[in-house]
């Protein structure tokens, strides 16, 4: 038996290398530069748009600054218009002085004068003030002009730029996306074999060990008593119904693997009668006692859905009774109006989440592949899948799954 479980960890090894599990390091590799490369699109667009803010407030700063100009510079020009005319009137005045002589005096004459040239001064001054003030805002109006034109076209240039690398950010988050799921199928079908080949082996030993066995146990046992019914027929009797319970017994053993494969009572009865048969093997086998609730009126569904369900609640309570560490387990199964809701809960060990979904991301370790055909099983008839689990605080597996008449309304 050991001989042969080492040939069929070989064998599985070597499927292994068949299906590419090795590439596994060079496939995360490559979804390591993608996500590198959104991440760096991600960053350089908003570098981008950074960039367009940035000029758009120098624009509107520019502006204000433009207007603050504007008022200077009109405030200039009327300065130098009051300015020009007080010249003038001041010149006349000059003029009429300076011709009479007679009605004023030395004083008032060049007190005329030094008005007229005080205020020429200022008309100087005011003249250049208003030139460079129009000068100033000639060039800033210039510069506003050239930065509102490369502010519409930046703009332009932003948006086109988000677009593409919005469409090339999902479109690589795509490929990473369709990548993992790739690598997980791929790393998923490995395991199903290796859990087919695993309970092929199961089944095979449980029959060699237990069925196989008592049968040749029988048939010996019967040989002898058809020996002595001739001889000894109360001793051949008394053999012929210890023979009867052995095979009874043998009964018993054939059936629970025969259970264990398939239950009958899922084909004949449904998913509830072929849940609580399952729960009370368990109970029989001292392996678990489940408190079970039913809550709702039953609905139909089909035969392979009620698989799936079925050997999810088989996989989450056996989890319960080999790993949890407790002996007790809870399921619920609510029919609503439009969809099943089942929990299967215990108060056991629990474990980390995070580390789990690590040891599964790096595919190394041999363990939560349970959990792991479960979600395949949920994904396959739409139910939905979701497992929660602290350590020292249990877990609770909650199943999800919309009636396939309902959906399609």
């Amino acid at each position: 038996m050991a001989t042969r479980r080492a040939v069929l960890e070989n064998n599985t090894s070597s499927l292994e290398k068949d299906l590419g599990i090795e590439a596994d390091g060079n496939n995360s590799a490559l979804e390591s530069v993608f996500k590198k490369t959104c991440a760096a699109m991600e960053n350089s667009k908003g570098q981008i748009f950074e960039i367009y803010e940035s000029t758009k407030r120098e624009v509107e700063e520019s502006r204000r600054n433009l207007e603050e100009l504007k008022e200077i510079t009109r405030q200039l020009q009327d300065e130098v218009d009051n300015l020009a005319a007080q010249e003038n009137r001041e010149k006349l005045k000059l003029v009429r002085v300076s011709s009479n002589f007679a009605n004023y005096s030395e004083d008032k004459i060049r007190e005329s004068y030094e008005t007229v040239k005080d205020v020429q001064v200022r008309l100087g001054v005011a003249k250049e003030k208003e030139y460079q003030a129009r000068k100033q805002r000639d060039r800033l109006e210039l510069q506003l002009r050239n930065m509102e034109r490369t502010l519409v076209a930046a703009e332009h240039l932003a948006t086109k730029l988000g677009t593409v690398m919005t469409y090339m950010t999902s479109q690589l988050s795509d490929m990473v996306t369709k990548m993992e799921i790739a690598s997980k199928n791929k790393f998923l079908g490995v395991q199903i074999i290796k859990a087919q080949e695993d309970e092929r082996l199961r089944v095979s030993r449980e029959i060699h060990d237990g069925p196989a066995q008592q049968m040749a146990n029988l048939i010996y046992q019967a040989s002898i008593c058809e020996r002595l019914v001739d001889i000894k027929p109360d001793e051949a009797k008394h053999g012929m119904q210890e023979l009867r319970r052995q095979i009874r017994s043998c009964l018993t053993d054939v059936r629970q693997i025969i259970f264990d494969m398939r239950p009958m009572s899922l084909d004949d009865l449904g998913l509830v009668p072929a849940v609580r048969q399952l729960i009370n093997k368990l109970d029989e086998r001292n392996l678990l006692k489940t408190d079970f609730q039913v809550d709702g009126k039953s609905h139909p569904l089909d035969k392979h859905v009620e698989v799936c369900l079925f050997r999810m609640i088989q996989e989450a309570l056996n989890n319960v009774y080999r790993h949890s560490g407790v002996t007790n387990a809870k399921v619920r199964m609510l029919f609503a109006p439009d969809h099943l809701a089942m929990v299967i809960a215990d108060e056991g060990e629990g474990f980390d989440m995070a580390a789990m979904e690590e040891e599964r991301k790096n595919s190394e370790g041999n363990g939560h592949f349970g959990i792991l055909g479960m979600e395949e099983r949920a994904s396959i008839i739409g139910a939905i899948l979701t497992v929660l689990s602290e350590p020292g605080k249990g877990t609770k597996v909650h199943i999800k799954m919309p009636y396939p008449d309902v959906q399609k309304k």
